[in-house]
């Protein structure tokens, strides 16, 4: 019912070297978070509704991102290289996928 993991993986974060790898944990991501992240991805004002993608990408940095090898601030992470960030990126929920969890898609079967 509950699950709090955190599961290790490994990035590369130099297009050019195989070699330079990061190591990351990213903690299990629950109900609650789907809510928090999309209070900060989706900005409701009097024009509609308009997507900030780079607080969701911020707050999933900060918030599922639980450690990293090399040892990285919060702010570091957030100023990753693009390929390195693509990297970390690719491992967490993207916003599409946010958004079709807040419809229920965490309990819809897989196709």
């Amino acid at each position: 019912m509950t699950n709090k993991e955190e599961h290790k993986h490994e990035i590369q974060v130099d297009g050019e070297d195989p070699e330079a790898i990061m190591e990351v944990w990213i903690r299990d991501i629950t109900y609650l978070d789907v809510q928090k992240a999309a209070q900060t991805m989706f900005v409701v004002n009097e024009s509609g509704v308009s997507l900030d993608l780079e607080a969701y990408w911020s707050y999933a940095f900060t918030n599922w991102v639980v450690g990293t090898n090399p040892e990285l601030s919060i702010e570091e992470m957030k100023q990753l290289n693009a390929y390195a960030g693509e990297q970390l990126a690719s491992l967490l929920p993207k916003p599409d996928e946010m958004a079709e969890a807040m419809q229920g898609g965490f309990t819809k079967a897989s196709n």
